[in-house]
């Protein structure tokens, strides 16, 4: 009798604490259906990730997914930043996740200072980011998710290999709508590139963007992202180029991924 009164007042404490806490600061009223049941999870979690949250899209003619990474202390009556991380090709909305450690990544960024962001992590199938899924992510993506997790205005975007590459088509075919650029072991269009660059007048009107490749990476060599940095400097594009040890695999961008998040962090601050 004894050891079932206390579970039972073990529930009754944690569903008032439960109650108390969603008081203060509740989750967005459309949250996906997939929420932990546990109470102990409930009650000690630090960060939240949505996986495979779904919107209808009309560009694309089809469900799309994405998954959504919060932060600790995620209060929905509240704005935030908004970071748009892009996986490679062949990969999906939850790579990030399962394969390079995102979500232990940006906890630990957080937690040691770093601005709080809310971390967007979109399907892009196999579209390198632009064609349909450019007007599906302008026009029906970040609209959609801005306004359910709700963006202060301020938006970076970040992705590797085919994500890389989908990073600097946005930025340079969208000036202003990004405050900051990573992309890392990015696969270029030199000529495209310099076309959306050049139809600028005035080169400040991009944000500042990052190019980090690895020496030993084959599938998009370096040679090739130290040609494309020339043309940004040739035309004038404010940028970073790092180039050190490391390949094309996930060995080499989670330790982008941390950089990344401290130089899109400091450029919502500054803003």
């Amino acid at each position: 009798m004894m050891i079932k009164y206390s579970i039972h007042f073990f529930v009754c404490l944690a569903l008032g604490a439960l109650l108390a806490l969603g008081a203060c600061s509740k989750l967005p009223e459309k949250a996906p259906a997939d929420d932990p049941k546990d109470l102990l999870d409930l009650l000690n979690a630090e960060d939240k990730v949505y996986r495979d949250i779904q919107l209808n899209s009309q560009a694309m003619g089809r469900k799309m997914k994405y998954t959504v990474w919060l932060p600790g202390g995620y209060d929905s009556s509240k704005k935030y930043p908004f970071l748009y991380l892009l996986h490679g090709y062949g990969d999906d909305n939850n790579s990030w996740l399962d394969k390079g450690g995102a979500q232990q990544i940006a906890r630990d960024y957080v937690k040691k200072g770093g601005t709080p962001m809310v971390v967007v992590m979109p399907d892009g199938l196999v579209s390198f980011y632009s064609g349909s899924w450019e007007e599906y992510f302008h026009g029906e993506l970040i609209p959609a998710v801005e306004k359910s997790f709700g963006c202060n205005g301020k938006r970076a975007v970040a992705g590797l290999s085919m994500g890389g590459y989908g990073t600097l088509y946005n930025v340079l075919n969208h000036p202003g709508k990004f405050l900051y650029g990573y992309a890392m072991s990015p696969a270029t269009d030199p000529e495209g590139f310099g076309r959306l660059v050049s139809a600028q007048a005035d080169p400040a009107v991009f944000p500042p963007i990052v190019l980090e490749s690895g020496t030993q990476d084959i599938t998009v060599t370096i040679e090739s992202v130290r040609a494309f940095s020339a043309l940004l400097t040739e035309k004038g594009v404010k940028h970073e180029f790092i180039e050190r040890d490391g390949g094309h695999d996930w060995a080499f961008w989670p330790v982008c991924l941390e950089k990344a998040l401290g130089k899109v962090g400091a450029a919502f601050g500054t803003e």
